[in-house]
């Protein structure tokens, strides 16, 4: 080690006195829409090599749309996350995931868990790839996007099958215009690695476009005869054959016994040597009964432990200290058009509801009548619930709109009552279908109610997102066009919105927003019925989505919701080791920075240690000025570097 770093102190003065050229080489290919793999690594559109260090989540049966957990796994400097899914999930769910992953700049893997262990079901898992509704949501994100294809498919099969199946699937997956990264994993509940490097330079010849990568589950406790030396021999074959290889799964035990024990840690550290990918098994919660496997407690960063603190954060291994996001990954993605509200004068807006049961406080009855679609109300799991709104007087009513979450019911009645004890009832569904139903009605009543009998599923509540109830009133309320509308922050892309008024007979009084009532002249314009944004207020919103609820001194107030984003170009959250200056590139930049450091023994804050470290012997020395010039010199080609 002396010897080390008496050559590295000596070089010191030679980088200093020695210009930097840039050695770095692009792997781009215009036929690739997004990721493509050139020999045994990944790259993005623009050519910058990516090493997947990740994390599982069983999304599908925990927060579906990802929410919280990708703001959580976030936290820990992961580049990428591997979602679980299933079938049973809708291209409209795919398509929120998948972009809620990206929108916290981590590249989403989708794996589909049907056929764990079950190599006949295979076939059922490209059936729904290659579905139109499923292509259409790949295609839309196929620019970050990353398929594994099934999760430890099969059991026992034979390199025979295993090439010849998954070379005829991928074909069938090119040819239905799938052109992203696909990710296969072994089969043996994927812990068969020969057969990935077996078969795997096969199906790789077999891909039209050879962009295939293959995924290893490492749970190899030392008690199936595993070792250390395995996991180095292992990784170390499949780095000199040149296969596309990441370790898709792996925890820390197997069961909780001494010899249960998995070498995780070696796992972690020769991934990291040998620039292979790493996603360890799981977020959590949801593990059930091995808990031990849990990362968090409650799926927040706040709460991870053991084990999963040790691979995300504290590990010279860890995620985070290793992961990098690349700058194709970094800018925000622009806002999303919000969901059409329900038409125009709909009397139920805002008007006070009872339920007979909830299923927590977050699904309370008012749900229904908040003008927002993302929220619902679900009863308690049994039939026979009801839920109902106050419309203030008695109303007449001639149609009802019912947005229905997944847990619909199948058999129900609409009833009006004036005094809240006596029902009347207006209409009887017998064969309900769910998703939105528009009814016509013909009677009066200040309450309506819709009492539900009997659920789609046994398993699942009664649940609705937003009712719209209209009659002779609502057409005497005013109405604008359009009613949603998007508003980019960023200076190059921002379009002030506008909206046209149909007043009617209704006068406007103001436009509120919250607490808060905008100025005329300031906020907006106003000429003639058409209704103008100023760049200066929008600009000064958060991202999020904005609703303005246009006051008029008659009939039911129209609402304009606005999702707000900024496609400015941002940094990353979670800098790499040897980005000094926090640009998101380790660059000539970082090496003037960290020369004016030693030069000045400017002090260093801790949590950044992992950034300024770049030989992982614990202090910002030559010796890393010295490996910093090497990196941009193309000498070594990842940091942090280690000797030993």
């Amino acid at each position: 080690m002396k010897k080390l770093y008496f050559l590295l102190s000596a070089l010191v003065l030679f980088f200093i006195l020695t210009p930097l050229s840039n050695h770095a080489s692009a792997e781009t290919d215009s036929i690739y829409p997004g990721f493509r793999v050139k020999g045994r690594f990944l790259y993005d559109k623009a050519g910058e090599k990516v090493i997947l260090y990740g994390i599982n989540k069983m999304i599908i049966w925990m927060d579906k749309d990802g929410v919280p957990s990708f703001s959580e796994i976030a936290k820990t400097g992961a580049n990428s996350v591997r979602i679980v899914w299933t079938t049973e999930g809708t291209a409209e769910e795919l398509d929120t995931v998948i972009r809620n992953c990206r929108a916290e700049h981590m590249i989403p893997m989708v794996e589909l868990h049907d056929a764990t262990g079950e190599w006949h079901k295979l076939q059922y898992l490209v059936d729904y790839w290659v579905r139109p509704d499923i292509l259409e949501v790949i295609k839309k994100h196929q620019e970050y996007l990353l398929i594994n294809i099934g999760n430890e498919v099969g059991n026992d099969v034979s390199a025979a099958t295993f090439t010849a199946d998954y070379s005829k699937h991928v074909k069938t997956m090119r040819a239905a215009g799938i052109h992203v990264p696909l990710i296969i994993d072994a089969s043996r509940y994927g812990q068969d690695i020969d057969i990935l490097q077996s078969c795997g330079p096969d199906i790789i010849a077999a891909d039209p476009d050879k962009n295939v990568m293959f995924s290893v589950h490492m749970w190899w406790p030392y008690m199936y005869g595993y070792t250390d030396q395995r996991v180095r021999d292992e990784i170390a074959q499949s780095v000199q054959m040149e296969l596309p290889l990441i370790v898709g799964e792996f925890g820390h035990i197997w069961d909780e016994t001494e010899s249960g024990k998995i070498p995780y840690k070696v796992i972690i550290e020769e991934c990291y040597k040998n620039e292979i990918g790493y996603l360890p098994w799981s977020w959590g919660p949801g593990n059930n009964p091995q808990t031990f496997l849990d990362m968090t407690t409650d799926g927040t960063f706040a709460t991870l432990q053991g084990w999963g603190l040790e691979v995300c954060m504290t590990s010279p291994y860890s995620i985070n200290k290793i992961a990098k996001r690349p700058a194709s990954m970094l800018a925000n993605l622009p806002p999303v058009l919000p969901e059409e509200p329900l038409p125009a004068g709909n009397l139920a807006l805002n008007k006070p509801v009872k339920a007979s049961s909830v299923e927590s406080a977050l699904y309370s009855g008012s749900n229904i009548t908040d003008g927002d679609k993302g929220t619902r109300w679900a009863s308690s799991v049994s039939d026979n619930n009801w839920v109902y709104v106050d419309l203030g007087k008695k109303t007449e009513i001639n149609k009802l709109i019912i947005v229905w979450e997944a847990a619909y019911a199948t058999q129900y009645k609409i009833q009006v009552s004036d005094d809240e004890t006596t029902w009347t009832d207006l209409f009887t569904q017998y064969n309900g279908t769910g998703k939105t139903e528009t009814i016509s009605l013909n009677g009066s009543g200040r309450y309506l109610r819709i009492y539900c009998s009997q659920r789609y599923k046994y398993d699942w509540p009664f649940s609705i997102f937003e009712i719209g109830v209209y009659g002779p009133e609502s057409e005497l309320s005013a109405s604008i066009s359009p009613t949603v509308a998007v508003y980019d922050k960023n200076p190059a892309n921002q379009a002030a919105p506008s909206i046209i008024i149909n007043p009617k007979a209704n006068t406007l009084i103001k436009i509120t927003t919250g607490d808060y009532t905008l100025v005329p002249n300031i906020d907006y314009t106003l000429t003639d019925n058409t209704l103008t944004f100023t760049n200066k207020y929008m600009s000064s919103l958060p991202i999020g989505t904005a609703k303005f609820t246009l006051d008029f001194d008659g009939g039911v107030d129209p609402v304009f919701a606005v999702a707000i984003g900024d496609t400015t170009p941002v940094g990353s959250s979670n800098y790499s080791c040897g980005d000094y200056n926090k640009d998101g590139a380790v660059d000539a930049l970082d090496f003037a920075h960290l020369k004016k450091l030693l030069m000045q023994g400017d002090p260093i804050d801790p949590a950044d240690m992992y950034i300024y470290d770049l030989n992982l012997d614990n202090s910002i020395d030559a010796l890393d000025f010295a490996t910093l010039k090497m990196y941009l010199l193309g000498t070594i080609t990842k940091l942090p570097y280690s000797s030993n």
